[in-house]
């Protein structure tokens, strides 16, 4: 049994599953895509050429909205510590006219959150520019080599930033507390024709939190640091570690409160609670059929 993940940098829960051969034991072969934008990842995901997607779950309000059928099915993250980080050797936005704004795709993802806060910061519109340059680890070059100015990371790119000398202005926990974590996507297609698959892959990630919450602080922070993670990026990997993998309905609400903060609710997008499909994690056994408004308790 095969499942095959679309990924834009792979998160330390899937690096510990498959070091420590967990997703062997649920008796699946996960292959890994990594993509360069989340335009990319829709139509891997939308022509059925990935089963799953590791993504920020705003991208569904847009993505739904104009053609797909996808679902959040599970969260492999209570948060996703994304920090707005300014180009090395500039300290603050202060002194430019124009600030060169790096994104994805301007209208989904995580360009909501770097517009909340720029705006959060004091900029307006009309003081930042939008240069769409795609995923995360493309945001993090267009730094490097000073095609833009500001744009949002996550670990372990933040934390290599700051060795580069870049700045961090402001974190995720300042701006929305209750931001979730990075989604597990599936259309509805696939879940249809590969529920086993899928749900054997939970299971393996399930097995890998329980290792990272039940081993020695130690050994678990050896296991990351061999994943790439350097020591700042080891404890917010830990910090987010979720007690379950369902989906937040509380978080999801916080992404259509953002867009409806800054004038961007998308015409036609699902309601919140209809992004998310429990099914696999039902069938995987790790939440109950009756489920709590803002998730599910484990089993």
């Amino acid at each position: 049994m095969t499942v095959q993940q679309s990924v834009f940098v792979v998160p330390p829960v899937v690096a510990v599953a498959q070091h420590r051969g967990l997703f062997a034991a649920a008796g699946v072969e996960v292959e890994t895509k990594l993509v360069g934008s989340s335009h990319e990842q829709r139509r891997e995901l939308d022509e059925c050429r990935a089963d799953v997607g590791i993504t920020a779950t705003d991208n569904l309000f847009a993505w739904n909205a104009t053609g797909s059928d996808i679902a959040v099915i599970a969260q492999i993250e209570t948060t996703t510590d994304l920090a707005l980080t300014l180009r090395p050797k500039l300290p603050s936005t202060d002194g430019l006219d124009v600030i060169r704004l790096a994104v994805d795709a301007p209208t989904n993802g995580f360009a909501i959150v770097a517009y909340s806060m720029m705006a959060r910061l004091g900029r307006t519109k009309d003081q930042y520019e939008i240069v769409e340059v795609g995923g995360v680890r493309e945001r993090f070059e267009s730094l490097i080599d000073n095609t833009a100015d500001v744009t949002l990371l996550a670990p372990p790119l933040d934390e290599i930033g700051r060795d580069q000398g870049m700045t961090v202005a402001m974190r995720i926990a300042e701006l929305v507390p209750s931001y979730p974590g990075l989604g597990i996507v599936s259309t509805r297609k696939v879940l249809s024709g590969k529920m086993d698959e899928i749900a054997r892959y939970l299971r393996a990630l399930a097995a890998a939190h329980r290792w990272m919450q039940q081993a020695a602080a130690s050994e678990v922070e050896q296991e990351l640091l061999a994943t790439g993670l350097g020591q700042a990026a080891v404890a917010s990997a830990l910090a987010a570690v979720p007690q379950t993998l369902a989906p937040s309905g509380i978080g999801i609400r916080a992404l259509a409160q953002l867009r409806d903060d800054l004038g961007m609710i998308v015409q036609g997008a699902p309601e919140a609670g209809d992004l998310i499909d429990l099914r696999p994690l039902q069938a995987a056994g790790l939440v109950p059929i009756h489920n709590r408004e803002d998730g599910c308790e484990p089993l």
